[in-house]
């Protein structure tokens, strides 16, 4: 809405949304100057209702209305709603959420600023060009922001979303994880098959003990198997720190034997 000062004494507001008159007409009756100034009064709506629709009003109200002095919760809530239809915004990035004000005018940014800070709603405050952004973070904060306005539907519907993004990111995370750990139980197969096979065409087996040559034996059979399929599978079965200890005793006796990952 766009504000024109015509006179000292009088205010011009304008604006080609009619529904904020109509959500106007519907709050002016439960304010404490409604009774006292008639709202067709001062509205003039163009014919057919097309067009910019005006307000006008007497300075003195004007100011009563952009003022924190607004009673009651329901009222004071009204009045942050109708701030959010003219200038917030919500925005979803990739990471976290934050609800948006762009406050043209210091005297609804003080009421703003009362009104959230009684709500123990976390505000933090940016001067841009021609106005203060005034920004809630936080998903718990902005819900409560929204089911204060009146915005239950709009609140369900940002947590779902929260959900939804949450299970997305755990699933992405346990996949990636997955696929981290097949990355390195592949490449260390890689290189036991290596070493097993180093040991076997150069004769050197035969030097192992027994539960050596078979960890080799097992290795090459299954080449896919994980420390901890290959330690249940021996003849006596052993536990995954057992099989890694076994590995890295094939490998020092292989290096004797001049092997090398690098070969």
């Amino acid at each position: 809405m766009r504000r024109k000062i015509t006179k000292a004494d009088r205010v011009v507001l304008s604006s080609r949304r009619l529904w904020i008159f109509h959500r106007m007409r519907r709050l002016w009756k439960k304010t404490s100057w409604g009774s006292d100034f008639d709202l067709g009064k001062m509205l003039h709506v163009p014919a057919r209702h097309r067009g910019t629709v005006q307000l006008e009003m007497p300075m003195d109200l004007f100011r009563t209305v952009q003022s924190k002095e607004l009673s009651g919760s329901f009222i004071r809530w009204a009045w942050v709603r109708g701030i959010f239809g003219a200038v917030g915004s919500v925005f979803f990035p990739k990471r976290g959420y934050y609800f948006l004000f762009r406050v043209p005018y210091d005297e609804i940014l003080t009421g703003l600023k009362d009104h959230l800070q009684k709500n123990d709603l976390s505000v933090s405050y940016r001067r841009g060009s021609g106005c203060v952004e005034v920004m809630v973070r936080g998903q718990n904060d902005i819900v409560d922001l929204m089911i204060g306005m009146g915005l239950s539907d709009a609140a369900l519907k940002m947590e779902e979303k929260a959900i939804v993004r949450s299970m997305r990111d755990r699933a992405n995370r346990l996949v990636n994880c997955d696929a981290s750990n097949i990355r390195k139980t592949v490449d260390a197969a890689r290189r036991q098959i290596a070493l097993a096979t180093f040991l076997k065409e150069n004769g050197h087996e035969d030097e192992l003990s027994p539960d050596l040559a078979e960890l080799i034996e097992l290795r090459i059979a299954n080449p896919s198997a994980s420390l901890n399929e290959l330690g249940a599978a021996m003849n006596s079965p052993v536990s995954k720190s057992t099989v890694t200890y076994r590995w890295k005793k094939i490998m020092s006796i292989a290096e004797i034997y001049g092997f090398s990952y690098d070969d």
